[in-house]
């Protein structure tokens, strides 16, 4: 039938395809509801009808009213064969059914009867087709959309014009078959009339019914940063032509709602229109055009390079039969993506033969002149048509010219004669951009005969180029009543009124005012063009400055959207759109955005500084980041704070400006995640938590009494850290990428993920293929390229955008790849090896050149290239560095000595020559490149192992990463350390860089975060570093004495501490002995003694009252002593260590009983004895749990096999029957000790190692603490969670204990506190109702009206209150009560905690906080009379 109708009609097929496919799916459904059968009648009555010979015949000319009807048909089809959906959608927002069913149907049937009847009768009227998508624009709502940006139909060729590359294109777009190019690119110079055929064939294919999108850069409009909102636009367009894409696409971002705001395009690309448009092209198969007009506007050439790219590279990802269309100027940039790419049809506008512009032209001119066909003739047409040189803008300009009548005396002939005598220098023709500007200078030149006007002309029209986006006329005039000069205040309207053949919007008030084409704005700004009418842009920043001040003094206000609780995230406030249209003003919503921008581009002066400063004193700094939240502009707030701080630099009276704008940058940067999320978060999350003596505290937070305070532990100053990014596994390497925008980290659990620098949001998902953990990453010099090296023995390439592999692993080495780099020419990738040798690798082929270097006795920890490519230096656990030609592979000298332990790092100055190193030996050593000595002496200040070093970009600083947990930034001329270790990280740091422009570095941990430092001298609250009591390290392990008194901790510090188990308070001062990380106690029965474990590789007794070490070192372990244990008896000390033995000693003499334990064939990882004393129960790193008898030493049947991972915690039920066993592998399991056999299904739900396990007293309960930061409670039983994970600690919960009366669970974490939990509190047996909402051990403390927020559910418990990863504080229904940066109170006192031991745990008041409805009470009564 579709071949039939193609021959009435080619493009017919497009509807009728439509059409089919839409029939089809209403047969494809099994199941149809008896509701919509009077619709499914309707679109078989349809169907017949169009199909008909007879209605077929009316096609040509009745083409757009059958597109509309294909449409509307798939809009139908697609209600029908989703009714259920749409059905139960309705009851859940209380809608009547049948009611609302009636109505849709009835309103389907009228539109599709309307549209019928137009096609019998031939005459086409204007019909909306309706679409049913009340559900789906919930999911769309706050999805970034680029408005303005799509099709101009007045902006159509001419009917009769253009038609030979019209039907051209066309007949491309309707081409089926793989071989047809998918882009048409469209090239041509300014005013050859690109754009009119873009939207002539957008108009065409929006009536034919295959129009997917039309989107439109547009040079005025860059700063509305439309390149980062292409693909979400398109994806909104393609979505409102196309149900099924529609709901694909609605699918999509109610899964991942990070994706409606990304400014990732190449998630864009991948997730908002690769993926819908699959799900869609398997039951629709017509064209679809997306047009993608004058990307040459789009900004400078980086603002479209990744669009470029993935047009040019990644077309293979949309279905056959999608086509792009894209128009723009031949710049460079564009001819080399676009010109070498396959799947992409170029045609030039210089390709259309210039006899047919010229007739086109000469139509065009011929149907502008109409009105004066009495004064010209053929003749009159054909030269100007001759004389345009093939611009059809400046035929119109020339017609526009002919026309005016603002000139006595001066007729239509006159007027054409002077184009046609200008168009001529000496009897030549001017050509191209000198005919243009000739024409600008005679219009301009009529419109101001009086050179007195030119002043005014260049003040507005300064004005109008000089804004960041265009505004109508109302707006430009309210911004001008704010300039500080006097005479400028007069009417914008008397100075664009006679331009109308220039700009835009010069009757509607309302319209933007914009050059009406790009080469006006080309030529005003070019002074050896425009010459007396030049527009110097830069001086009307200084007005716009001013006037933006101005507007947002005036105009700012709280709660400006009138934003009703304090519970909703904004995506759950259905019309904040609305509010924000309604309560903030273009030009409030223009100053806000750009107002940085200006004083930026100003130059200095002192009455705008002293503006600036009253800016950032008054309280109006709050509404300007309120304001930016909800207009979803947030990213202007940190542009804008840097431009200020810069503009600033080196004025010593205004130094007050620049620190106000980086104690604001440092606020934004914090609190902006949760801002955006929820914008009354900003008064009551960001400002209360912002440190004590930061700026925006001391002036604000008095202003707003009614919310949460910090009572206790409030921090004083900003930390080094400016954000703290999460992974799921230990972080080895970070890069950042040659421009600073993007972060690269990698981890033990082989993945690899790229996150925005500014936001610390993730881009895309993360990268994955290697089969364990990876070792080292390298980005490539131009950004595109990612190198990764892991344990699997191979090399991995990875495409930045894309995220794919670019080709297969690279391999060659035996053992683990330890380190990559990549040259500075980006052609050579360098790689070292734990089989002790450096290869090098083509980055184009992947192919090894020349032969592997070998000369190191050891592993190759650490490989750098010099930035001219002539040298490798490698560093090796020989303990040696060696320094190679790159070249021929030999070594320059004898190796490196001087380092007294493996050298795990080195780095090369940017100049090539110094070398850094860091070592197993604590220092940092700098070495002279060309003779291979040492320079100076080593840079000492590390407690442990120096793991990474980087070098800045100017070379004047080093920095360094250490197994101490902290970084250090060292004086790289004189190796003096610059201020004091950045502290934060709470395992050894593996990986430091620093960014490009030397203002931040980025840190790796094994605490599976990685940081974002400022590494600009600030003030550093030390407070954070310097602990006055507690434990300065992660804690490994805690005991409860039976008495339950008193808490027992050992810590990476290598000290025991003893804390009061009622106040918290330590009791003496540490137990010290131990030369390295104290990773396991226990205490006995009696409470007499306390054992420790260590990785000195001993255990130790000592007396619990004292503090005093009982005896020598208990030693024979030959590797770390990872867990201990103590009989119920105290008689016997159990240990287990990873040289996979267990040993058991006397308490009293210290003396091994027995000979150990063996038969793990890895690290043993815990160890516990039955109360009665008559089984051992070990867990190790061969997955496995063993039983011994605990008298014979002998194991007790086979290992206890099930686990799939590591085995890291063992214990045994009060009654001696049951073990559990919690593993890597996130699962609990029990087991019978008798029988060995498994009891019941393993218990998951955590999401990470389980690192420990312990069983209530009454062996009714399991604890579990994970490396996924909670402590979950199980019912031993039945495998039963609880109650929800409890939240509260921010690092991995190593330990955990629950003490012998069971009323409390004591936890243990890499974050360095130790927690005191009511057991009871925890899961959800417990009632509510009998507790408070409390940040604090004292209820003095607790939420006021605390129903309001929770309803006191009995379902609900404390621990349910806990902080979520991102620190919100969520009750029922999703309820925000408030947000806690963790990264600034790491220990704060969390709902269900007893106590927090911490060096200074946090507290939070909330008796007076103001929340949910109520929350606009935060504000102080003496502010809001005072600001009314």
């Amino acid at each position: 039938m579709a071949n039939g109708i193609a021959e009435v009609h080619p493009y017919a097929k497009v509807a009728l395809s439509i059409l089919t496919s839409a029939s089809q799916m209403i047969l494809d459904q099994v199941d149809r509801d008896d509701a919509v059968s009077s619709l499914l009648s309707k679109v078989s009555e349809v169907f017949a009808f169009m199909t008909e010979e007879e209605e077929l015949a009316k096609i040509t000319c009745m083409l757009a009213v059958y597109g509309k009807i294909a449409r509307q048909t798939l809009e139908c089809a697609d209600f029908i064969t989703h009714y259920s959906e749409t059905k139960s959608a309705w009851k859940r927002l209380g809608k009547h059914v049948f009611k609302d069913t009636d109505a849709t149907i009835k309103s389907y049937s009228e539109v599709l009867d309307n549209l019928m009847q137009q096609f019998r009768d031939q005459v086409a009227r204007d019909t909306v087709i309706i679409l049913h998508r009340s559900a789906e624009d919930l999911d769309f709502s706050g999805m970034e959309y680029a408005s303005g940006a799509g099709m101009n139909t007045t902006k159509r060729c001419l009917p009769g014009t253009r038609e030979d590359i019209l039907s051209e294109i066309k007949s491309w777009i309707v081409s089926t078959g793989d071989d047809v190019p998918r882009i048409l690119w469209l090239s041509g110079t300014a005013g050859k009339g690109k754009s009119a055929i873009a939207h002539t064939i957008a108009n065409w294919s929006n009536e034919v019914g295959c129009l997917g999108a039309c989107f439109c850069f547009d040079r005025t409009r860059v700063a509305d940063r439309r390149h980062e909102k292409i693909f979400t636009t398109i994806a909104r367009n393609l979505a409102d032509c196309n149900p099924l894409i529609r709901r694909a696409l609605a699918r999509v971002v109610h899964d991942d709602s990070d994706l409606r705001h990304t400014s990732d395009i190449t998630r864009q690309w991948r997730e908002l229109l690769v993926g819908p448009i699959r799900v869609a092209s398997t039951a629709v198969n017509a064209p679809v055009l997306i047009v993608i007009d004058a990307l040459d506007e789009s900004g400078d050439p980086k603002s479209r390079e990744q669009i470029l790219r993935l047009l040019a590279s990644q077309l293979n990802d949309l279905p056959a039969n999608f086509r792009v269309i894209i128009t723009s100027r031949p710049l460079d940039d564009i001819h080399k993506s676009l010109q070498t790419a396959s799947q992409i049809r170029h045609r030039s506008m210089d390709d259309i033969s210039p006899q047919s512009t010229s007739s086109d032209i000469e139509r065009y001119v011929r149907d502008k002149l109409a009105k004066l066909g009495d004064v010209f003739k053929d003749t009159h047409f054909q030269v100007l048509a001759q004389k345009s040189d093939g611009l059809f803008e400046w035929a119109r300009l020339a017609c526009e010219y002919i026309e005016g009548t603002n000139k006595v005396g001066w007729g239509p002939m006159r007027r054409f004669d002077i184009v046609i005598g200008k168009a001529e220098v000496d009897k030549k023709p001017v050509k191209g951009t000198h005919l243009l500007d000739e024409m600008y200078q005679r219009l301009l030149g009529e419109i101001m005969p009086d050179e007195d006007a030119i002043p005014l002309f260049q003040s507005v029209m300064g004005q109008i180029l000089a804004s960041r986006e265009p505004l109508p006329k109302v707006v430009l005039t309210s911004m001008r009543q704010q300039f500080p000069q006097v005479d400028s205040d007069y009417s914008v309207d008397d100075v664009i009124r006679p331009m109308g053949s220039l700009i835009t919007g010069i009757i509607d008030f309302q319209t933007p005012i914009r050059p009406l084409h790009v080469s006006f704005y080309d030529f005003l700004t070019d002074k050896s063009r425009s010459d007396k009418f030049f527009i110097d842009v830069s001086a009307v920043e200084n007005d716009l400055a001013f006037a933006s001040l101005r507007v947002m003094e005036h105009e700012l206000r709280f709660n400006i959207c009138s934003l009703g609780s304090s519970y909703l995230p904004n995506s759950a406030v259905h019309d904040l759109d609305k509010r924000v249209k309604d309560s903030i003003s273009t030009e409030l919503s223009y100053s806000c955005r750009f107002w940085g921008t200006h004083v930026g581009a100003a130059s200095f002066q002192q009455s705008l500084a002293t503006e600036v400063a009253a800016f950032f004193d008054d309280e109006r700094l709050l509404f300007w980041i309120e304001a930016l939240a909800l207009m979803r502009s947030f990213g202007n707030a940190a542009r804008s704070l840097i431009l200020i701080s810069d503009w600033c630099t080196g004025y010593a009276e205004f130094t007050q400006i620049s620190d106000a704008a980086r104690d604001t940058l440092r606020f934004v940067r914090m609190f902006g995640v949760a801002i955006l999320h929820s914008t009354p978060h900003l008064y009551l999350s960001a400002l209360p938590f912002a440190p004590k003596q930061s700026g925006m505290f001391r002036k604000f937070a008095a202003k707003f009494p009614c919310t949460p305070q910090v009572v206790a532990g409030h921090v004083l100053k900003w930390p080094a850290t400016e954000k703290t990014i999460r992974m799921h596994d230990r972080v080895r390497s970070v890069a950042i990428s040659p421009d600073g925008k993007c972060i690269i980290g990698c981890s033990d659990d082989g993945d690899i993920q790229v996150w925005d620098m500014e936001t610390g949001r993730a881009l895309g998902a993360p990268l994955q293929g290697h089969t364990g953990t990876v070792w080292s990453i390298a980005i490539s010099p131009d950004g595109k390229c990612i190198v990764s090296s892991s344990w699997d023995h191979t090399i991995r390439m990875w495409d930045v955008e894309s995220g794919e592999a670019l080709q297969d692993p690279l391999r060659g080495h035996t053992g683990e790849v330890f380190s990559v780099i990549i040259s500075s020419d980006g052609k050579c990738i360098v790689s070292g090896s734990d089989d002790a040798t450096i290869r090098r690798w083509d980055m184009e082929t992947g192919n090894e050149f020349g032969a592997p270097l070998q000369g190191h006795t050891n592993s190759v920890i650490s490989v750098a290239i010099s930035s001219d490519g002539q040298r490798i230096v490698s560093g090796s656990q020989d303990n040696t560095i060696q320094v190679w030609d790159a070249h021929t592979g030999k070594a320059f000298y004898a190796p490196l000595q001087g380092h007294r332990g493996t050298v795990y790092c080195v780095a090369i100055s940017p100049g090539g020559k110094r070398i850094v190193s860091g070592s197993e030996d604590r220092t940092v050593r700098v070495w002279d490149v060309a003779t291979g000595k040492a320079l100076g002496v080593p840079f000492q200040g590390h407690t442990d192992h120096v793991l990474s070093v980087a070098i800045s970009s100017d070379g004047k600083r080093i920095v360094s990463g250490s197994q101490d947990n902290t970084i250090r930034v060292w004086d790289a001329e004189i190796g003096k350390a610059m201020g004091a270790p950045l502290r934060g990280h709470t395992d050894s740091v593996f990986s430091v860089t620093i960014s490009p422009d030397g203002k931040h570095i980025v840190s790796g941990s094994g605490d599976m975060t990685v940081r974002v430092w400022d590494a600009l001298p600030v003030e550093i609250d030390e407070a954070l570093g310097a602990p006055r009591q507690g434990h300065i390290e992660p804690v490994y392990s805690v005991a409860i004495s039976s008495d339950e008194k008193r808490i027992v901790s050992g810590s990476m510090d290598r000290t025991i501490r003893v804390w009061d188990m009622e106040t918290g308070k330590a009791l003496g001062v540490p137990l010290q002995g131990h030369s390295s990380d104290v990773l396991s106690v226990a205490i006995s029965s009696d409470g007499k003694r306390i054992i420790s474990g260590s990785a000195d590789n001993t255990i130790r007794v000592w007396d619990a009252e004292t503090g005093k070490a009982l005896g020598a070192p208990l030693q024979g372990h030959t590797h770390v002593v990872s867990s201990v244990a103590i009989s119920l008896d105290g008689k016997r000390v159990l240990s287990c260590s990873e040289d996979s033995t267990i040993r058991a000693w006397d308490v009293e003499t210290g003396e091994a009983l027995g000979v150990p334990l063996q038969g793990h064939t890895g690290a043993v990882w815990s160890v516990a004895i039955s109360s009665n004393g008559k089984y051992i129960v070990s867990g190790s790193g061969g997955s496995i749990v063993q039983v011994w008898d605990a008298k014979s030493g002998e194991a007790v049947g086979a290992p206890l096999q099930g686990h799939t991972d590591e085995v890291f915690s063992v214990a045994i039920s009060p009654d001696g029957n049951c073990i559990v066993s919690g593993s890597g592998d996130h699962t609990i399991r029990r087991w019978d000790v008798e029988s060995g056999k498994e009891l019941g299904a393993p218990f998951r739900g955590h999401t990470n190692y389980i690192a420990s396990v312990a069983i209530s007293p009454d062996g009714r309960h399991i604890v579990s603490g994970s490396m996924d930061t909670t402590i979950r409670v199980w019912d031993a039983a039945s495998g039963e969670a609880l109650g929800v994970p409890i939240r509260g600690h921010t690092g991995s919960v190593n330990s955990v204990s629950i003490s012998p009366k069971g009323p409390w669970i004591v936890s243990g974490s890499l974050d360095g506190t130790i927690r005191v939990w009511n057991l009871e509190s925890l899961h959800k047996s417990y009632h509510f109702t009998a507790t408070k909402i409390c940040f604090s051990p004292s209820l003095t403390y607790s939420l006021c009206s605390e129903s309001t927020f929770s309803r006191l559910e009995d379902s609900c418990t404390p621990a349910s209150l806990g902080p979520s990863e991102e620190g919100w504080v969520i009750g029922p229904e999703g309820r925000l009560l408030l947000c806690i940066p963790f990264s600034l109170y790491p220990a704060m006192h969390v709902p269900g905690n007893k106590l927090v031991i911490y060096n200074d745990a946090s507290e939070l008041d909330l008796s007076r906080f103001a929340h949910g409805t109520s929350w606009e009470m935060c504000r102080g009564r003496d502010v809001v009379s005072s600001s009314s």
